[in-house]
């Protein structure tokens, strides 16, 4: 019997709108009544997940939000948070000023902002995308995953574009990279054997996020499921970023979005369809749990 469905937010709850797909929202609605737990697992803090949990109910069926990759559980019931592992001054600094000297875009995120450096080369490149969307002169300079400008206030409204390192201040939660696909791999490349005490992630095609050795979501999905008390043959997982295989490492029935890349795909135990074609409804159809 499921005991509860774990799932990462970008690239696979949410499609290319950040919108909960209907099929999905109404198949993990009727889970939750039939007793079946929901876990978002996000590199998002609790600041830009809470809305999609109240939109699924999950303040009402006992969910939880495994935060910024495992740094933290937010039980949202009983409206209970616990930070397990933020990243100390130290280490932040450590990364912060190698990636201050390479060309990426580069935040040190904490719960409801950012701080924000990348070099006059990408400004140029902000800038231009800036004048062709005819975006605002308050629109944030911030990078996404998907482009080099995006709007994160609504969950992030504290953001601060970095001149000097010492402008950073704790808490951190963790830190992300933000550069163009096909530079992304060597900067992975570079940055793993560099930084052999951090876990490297690609989250998604322009982006990296980095956190300590041993923070991750399957370690903290772990320790959720010793708490309740379910087996690894009780619990879905659904990912398509590395930072999700964690994920599947603790888990049996596991499920790669299909727009999921390579590394991801052979990591999991099956793979359905992607984020924009309602893959997780279909794959929780597959397995019997929801009619059509």
């Amino acid at each position: 019997m499921i005991k509860a469905i774990v799932m990462d937010m970008d690239g696979t709850l949410l499609d290319s709108n950040n919108q909960i797909l209907p099929k999905t929202k109404q198949a993990l609605l009727e889970l939750q009544e039939k007793g079946v737990r929901l876990i978002l697992a996000s590199g998002r803090s609790y600041t830009r997940l809470v809305p999609y949990a109240k939109e699924l109910q999950m303040d009402s069926h006992y969910g939880y939000l495994l935060e910024v990759d495992g740094v933290a559980v937010y039980d949202i019931h009983h409206d209970q948070r616990k930070i397990l592992r933020r990243m100390t001054i130290e280490e932040v600094r450590k990364v912060f000023l190698e990636l201050m000297t390479l060309d990426c875009e580069s935040m040190a995120c904490f719960d409801d902002g950012v701080y924000d450096y990348f070099p006059d080369s990408i400004r140029a490149i902000k800038e231009k995308l800036r004048k062709e969307q005819g975006l605002p002169k308050d629109y944030p300079w911030t990078a996404g995953p998907w482009s080099w400008l995006a709007d994160m206030r609504k969950g992030y409204p504290k953001i601060t574009y970095l001149k000097d390192i010492d402008q950073i201040q704790p808490p951190i939660n963790k830190l992300q990279v933000m550069q163009e696909e096909e530079h992304l791999e060597s900067l992975y490349l570079y940055l793993v054997d560099r930084f052999p005490e951090f876990n490297v992630f690609r989250t998604a095609p322009r982006q990296l996020e980095i956190l300590p050795k041993g923070v991750s979501k399957g370690e903290t999905l772990g320790k959720i499921m010793k708490e309740n008390g379910w087996s690894a043959d009780e619990v879905i997982a659904f990912g398509d970023g590395e930072n999700d295989v964690s994920l599947f490492d603790v888990v049996t029935c596991s499920y790669a979005m299909g727009q999921a890349r390579s590394y991801v795909k052979e990591k999991a135990a099956h793979i359905t369809l992607s984020n924009n074609e309602e893959g997780i409804w279909h794959a929780l159809k597959k397995l019997g749990l929801i009619e059509e």
